[in-house]
């Protein structure tokens, strides 16, 4: 005999399926599936973070998943592979790979100074004792690498005059000065904070030089731009609502910076939001003389950085039509 399921029960088992096809699909958030790289392993990229932990990317139709990637040279090569479409990174490597011909390009600034540190090991007290020492990078050609050239020339010398080595993010490159294997490195807080208790030297502020440089961007890859122009819109809108976020509340920042650097330190957490949240534009453009001068330093290692463009290194058609359409500023003017 076969057995047939009456109306109460048919409808009982309806009922359980919608239930679990809802369950199943509330566990992974909706939107279109993208990676997002970041290369600056520092409190500079709390506005990244902040974007992911506030939701914003999901409001914007973008399940994003945010990679750590080992400086600048490997973020832009993923930019290039379309492996990950967006990066926050050195300007100096997205720069170098476009003049390459990668047609990667800048569609934001987030920092247009060089704000690094110059740190050293206790026994290097003097710019001259820096002269045939081991300097440690996040990466040759990114930003750190740039920041450490910056400051090398500073004191009269040239990046043949040390030996620079790519070591990692921050906290690899300040374990490495205190245990002695490099003696110095540029530094960003909470990495800056940290050194300072331990007592190592701090040789130069090149924050204090009030140099224009567009030491860290937003970047895209040359696929996502030209075949996906309204994921790069929606993604950028995105970033601007996250730097709206980070800079508009505190408390929220500090749980973010909390959580991602990894420390429970007050103190440290006062100070990197409180150094940060004014460092990003509302309106994060990159800088003409920024890029400039970037293309300066990339100059004596690539002629294509002499004649090179501003114009060809950036797409900024995302941010202008936020601003344009005065987005930007009624997001600020509504109270949070």
């Amino acid at each position: 005999m076969t057995a047939t399921l009456r109306p109460k029960s048919l409808w009982f088992y309806v009922l359980f399926l919608l239930s679990l096809s809802t369950a199943v699909m509330s566990a992974e958030p909706e939107g279109e599936r993208l990676n997002m790289g970041y290369s600056i392993y520092s409190g500079m990229t709390a506005p990244v973070w902040a974007t992911k932990e506030a939701g914003l990317f999901e409001k914007n139709g973008l399940n994003v998943q945010l990679v750590y990637l080992r400086g600048g040279t490997e973020a832009a090569q993923a930019l290039i592979t379309g492996d990950i479409p967006f990066a926050m990174m050195g300007g100096g490597a997205v720069i170098a790979s476009n003049l390459a011909g990668s047609g990667s390009v800048i569609l934001a600034g987030i920092e247009n100074a060089i704000l690094f540190k110059l740190v050293t090991s206790k026994d290097i007290d003097s710019a001259e004792k820096l002269r045939g020492k081991k300097l440690g990078v996040a990466s040759l050609g990114g930003s750190t690498y740039l920041a450490t050239v910056r400051a090398l020339q500073h004191f009269g010398m040239k990046a043949n005059d040390a030996t620079i080595l790519s070591i990692g993010s921050g906290p690899n490159r300040l374990a490495a000065v205190q245990s002695g294997s490099i003696q110095g490195a540029v530094f960003l807080p909470p990495e800056t904070l940290i050194a300072k208790k331990l007592g190592l030297n701090f040789l130069l502020d090149l924050g204090a030089l009030g140099v224009e440089f567009q030491n860290a961007v937003i970047a895209a890859g040359k696929s996502v731009v030209e075949k996906r122009p309204d994921t790069a819109r929606r993604f950028i809108k995105a970033i601007v609502e996250g730097i709206h976020a980070y800079r508009t509340d505190k408390d929220f920042g500090l749980r973010v910076l909390r959580k991602y650097l990894k420390t429970s330190d007050q103190e440290i957490l006062e100070e990197t939001y409180d150094f940060y949240s004014d460092k990003v534009s509302p309106k994060p453009y990159p800088t003409v003389k920024g890029m400039q001068a970037v293309l300066g330093d990339l100059a004596s290692r690539n002629p294509k950085a002499k004649d090179a463009q501003t114009s060809q290194l950036v797409n900024l058609t995302f941010l202008k039509e936020l601003d344009e359409s005065g987005y930007i500023d009624r997001l600020y003017k509504t109270p949070r």
